[in-house]
């Protein structure tokens, strides 16, 4: 090539150059001019608000207590915004919703039940309670534990009973084998699963079957007991076990059967249960 086409060449390659140079100088113009008129005409189709103060409600955590914790959670669940400062923005508060329904009604319940003596004992009825569950679980699952120790006949009878001299005058029975049959442990296992299906005469006039039932303090007892009650007919008999139903106090009896598994529990004290009940009924209506 002569040193003309070479001249030519060098001056294209020349101008394409300034030819890209100038076309970026306009795009490295244009851009921020085109973004420029973007965001006025966005402002234009979009006008701007004007955006009050913003406070927003404190959530407290779950140490303020279970209340404030969950209104925390519930009541500002869409994050509300306040031109004015919120009430839990105040030194030492955590709670906006002290006046609320549901905070008065906690108050007012906190006060009246929670600081109320007998209300306050609802935790022994627990304790009674689950003592008595705890003993009839056994009873039912692991007899063999109770087995051999029992609450005595006299000991579940009334103040006032008038099983004994009912014996002694009506039936007859001697002095002694009242006194064996009274001071006698019925064995609570017998009657896990309920009454047995049995004759009250075969039950008398077994000494197996009286011991089934009956824990007797000594033999004597029980063969006394065993020919003193054998020779009675069926009906004078269910006039006797009648008669011991109607003179068995059930309050001494809740409060003994526990004592059988565990001679610290306390038992079941329904008169204690019907105060509380009665007080705690009182403390709800008002």
């Amino acid at each position: 090539m002569g040193s003309g086409g070479q001249v030519r060449l060098l001056l294209w390659k020349n101008w394409t150059i300034r030819r890209r140079q100038r076309v970026r100088f306009f795009m490295e113009i244009m851009w921020p001019v085109m973004l420029f008129m973007g965001l006025v005409w966005l402002r234009r189709v979009n006008p701007l608000y004007r955006q009050h103060e913003c406070h927003f409600p404190n959530k407290a955590m779950p140490s303020a207590g279970i209340l404030p914790w969950i209104q925390g959670i519930f009541c500002n669940a869409n994050n509300p915004c306040f031109q004015y400062p919120t009430r839990g923005e105040s030194p030492g508060l955590v709670s906006n919703y002290n006046n609320s329904i549901l905070a008065r009604f906690y108050s007012d319940a906190e006060e009246l039940l929670f600081s109320d003596p007998e209300f306050l004992q609802v935790s022994r009825l627990w304790r009674e309670l689950n003592a008595m569950s705890n003993f009839m679980d056994t009873l039912r699952t692991h007899p063999e534990k109770v087995s051999g120790r029992g609450v005595k006949v006299e000991m579940i009878l009334k103040d006032d009973e008038t099983l004994t001299s009912f014996l002694l005058r009506d039936i007859p029975l001697t002095e002694s084998v009242v006194y064996h049959l009274v001071v006698a442990q019925i064995r609570p296992e017998q009657f896990a699963f309920g009454v047995p299906d049995l004759h009250l005469k075969d039950i008398a006039c077994s000494l197996n079957l009286l011991e089934r039932f009956l824990i007797f303090q000594s033999r004597r007892g029980l063969y006394s007991v065993r020919n003193a009650m054998c020779i009675l007919t069926p009906q004078r008999l269910q006039i006797i076990e009648d008669k011991f139903y109607a003179n068995v106090d059930f309050f001494k009896l809740f409060r003994l059967l526990p004592r059988i598994l565990d001679n610290y529990s306390d038992g079941i004290d329904i008169h204690f249960w019907v105060r509380t009940v009665s007080a705690a009924s009182d403390r709800l209506r008002e």
